[in-house]
């Protein structure tokens, strides 16, 4: 695992692909709290997982010290974990893939079941996020989840879940992507599938 990038929480800040400023700056907070918790630094490395399979490794920069009322607002520990997961996230689907956030993925309120995703992907060029009659394609799909502390094989659980969880939109036939951030260690899964009745699962490696 020789390489090595750096990841700067404060481009949350400008917004990511058609998201608004106003969600990545949250994410932005809850991500630099979550680290804050863990007892990291201002700098950490984080390795860069497939599945156990190691691919890279960041380096995760911010630069504010949250105030004593930031923390406060994020007391809920499964939204801090699932804003601070998100944050982190949409860095990697920025850096890492050929595609950026152009939506999110809708759930049925009455029944809580949704479409075992959180977020679809589209491509970074020519992305007009204004015009609703030619808004960007979902070209992939993205779930995320983040765990603050994981006790032993939680992260391996919880990847294992978001794999069947994002089964549920196969039907649409473009890659998933499954990202899940462990905080205390810190590390990354970061998994890209294509849809099953393909019969494959690419890694990174692969592809």
């Amino acid at each position: 695992m020789g390489e090595s990038y750096v990841v700067e929480l404060k481009h949350l800040r400008n917004g990511v692909g058609c998201l608004t400023v106003e969600q990545c700056s949250a994410a932005c907070q809850a991500a630099q709290i979550a680290l804050f918790e863990a007892g990291h630094p201002v700098s950490v490395r984080c390795e860069v997982v497939d599945q156990d399979r190691p691919l890279y490794t960041i380096v995760l920069r911010w630069m504010e010290l949250e105030t004593p009322s930031a923390i406060h607002s994020w007391r809920q520990r499964q939204r801090l974990g699932e804003w601070a997961a998100e944050g982190i996230a949409f860095l990697m689907v920025e850096k890492f893939t050929p595609y950026t956030i152009v939506d999110q993925a809708e759930v049925d309120t009455r029944s809580g079941e949704g479409l075992g995703i959180d977020y679809y992907l589209g491509s970074k060029e020519d992305l007009d996020c204004e015009n609703e009659d030619d808004f960007p394609e979902h070209l992939a799909r993205l779930e995320v989840s983040g765990i603050l502390a994981s006790s032993s094989g939680s992260l391996n659980a919880r990847v294992n879940e978001k794999i069947e969880q994002s089964k549920k939109s196969d039907y649409e036939g473009t890659p998933a992507y499954i990202i899940v951030v462990e905080f205390n260690m810190p590390v990354v899964n970061f998994t890209q599938r294509m849809p099953e009745h393909d019969g494959a699962t690419v890694s990174q490696e692969e592809r």
